[in-house]
């Protein structure tokens, strides 16, 4: 006859006791960096709004954009709603394209009558890691393609600069 092996106080015991042993493991052995709070440092970053390709179709900001940024406005993040920042400053500048010129037989800059980039400096508080830099769960680094809207604007471009406030 085969015997039926109950759980005694002390199996418990023992569980309870490893379950301690490793949440005690986890807890110390996380680096301090990685958990500190979001918003501990104020940072600004840029994001350029200008002519990009878009599944094969090229985006462009036409002219008088910038009109509708409001500095002070809140920013958010377009695919997931997160609040990422407020607009701190806007600057537009024309759009340019490159043109062979034939006669000089170089490549030239040329302005785009009727287009503009427009770069969008963003101030908020974020969590700075040896890792990575987030606003919440949102992740800035530079060259990172960020899809940003308000109340009065949306777009899509790349963070083309970031620093920390003093």
């Amino acid at each position: 006859m085969k015997k039926i092996r109950i759980i005694h106080a002390a199996d418990i015991v023992i569980i309870l006791l490893l379950a301690a042993i490793i949440y005690a493991a986890v807890l110390f052995a996380a680096p301090r960096e990685v958990s500190a709070f979001a918003g501990d440092v104020t940072i600004r970053y840029t994001v350029e709004l200008g002519g990009r390709l878009e599944e094969g179709v090229l985006r462009f900001v036409r002219e008088g954009f910038h009109e509708n940024i409001v500095v002070g406005e809140p920013v958010f993040d377009s695919i997931q709603g997160r609040h990422i920042g407020v607009v701190s400053a806007v600057y537009a500048m024309p759009f340019y394209t490159a043109v062979f010129n034939e006669e000089l037989n170089i490549v030239q800059q040329v302005p785009v009558a009727g287009l503009e980039t427009v770069r969008i400096v963003i101030e908020a508080g974020a969590n700075i890691s040896p890792y990575e830099t987030l606003i919440g769960t949102f992740p800035v680094s530079v060259g990172r393609e960020a899809y940003i809207r308000s109340k009065y604007f949306a777009g899509a471009g790349y963070i083309i600069q970031m620093a920390v406030v003093n």
